[in-house]
């Protein structure tokens, strides 16, 4: 049954917007980074080749399908924090020294690391599972359940809890907190 919010239809999109996003991602990358120098002929050219090498491979489309979301949620968490630290009459200088801060972007590094391996066991997590837990891998539980079984053991969380403390304590040790 169609209704007036149904966007099923979109999908058959995908690979455009795919597209759209890569090429322009790419091309602005190339464009503040001038790899091939004031050129925008080649920065136009590779952007374009780059995306549609995205386009034709599927399981590209399937990993930037789900990577975008997080990335779009991400960002609007950001901005968010950002507008209500300005609401709250923080100077824009003050959060700009807090988000180059070193800790505040391995936070952010950590972010999108977790994002892509997130994407990656999405869609490539079969084919990995078949590779390395054999063909019965997907009657004892999917690649999620396994790693969930892995990341939230007990002696897993301790030594993060323990790698966590040791941390902090070096920072305080070392006088690394104070201003």
């Amino acid at each position: 049954m169609a209704s007036f919010l149904d966007i099923g239809i979109l999908n058959y999109f995908v690979p455009a917007f795919v597209f759209l996003l890569v090429y322009g991602l790419i091309l602005a990358i190339l464009e503040k980074t001038k790899v091939f120098g004031d050129t925008k002929a080649a920065n136009q050219v590779v952007a374009l080749s780059v995306a549609v090498l995205f386009v034709l491979t599927p399981d590209l489309v399937g990993i930037v399908k789900i990577i975008t979301p997080w990335f779009t949620v991400m960002l609007v968490f950001l901005l968010m924090i950002m507008m209500l630290f300005l609401f709250a009459g923080v100077k824009e200088s003050d959060i700009t020294k807090q988000f180059s801060d070193r800790g505040t972007v391995w936070i952010i590094i950590v972010i999108i690391i977790t994002i892509f391996i997130y994407a990656l066991t999405q869609v490539y997590g079969a084919q990995i599972q078949t590779i390395y837990g054999g063909q019965n891998a997907t009657e004892q539980g999917g690649l999620n359940q396994v790693i969930g079984q892995i990341i939230f053991h007990p002696r897993i969380l301790g030594m993060l809890f323990l790698l966590v403390v040791a941390a902090q304590a070096v920072r305080m040790i070392s006088g690394g907190d104070k201003k």
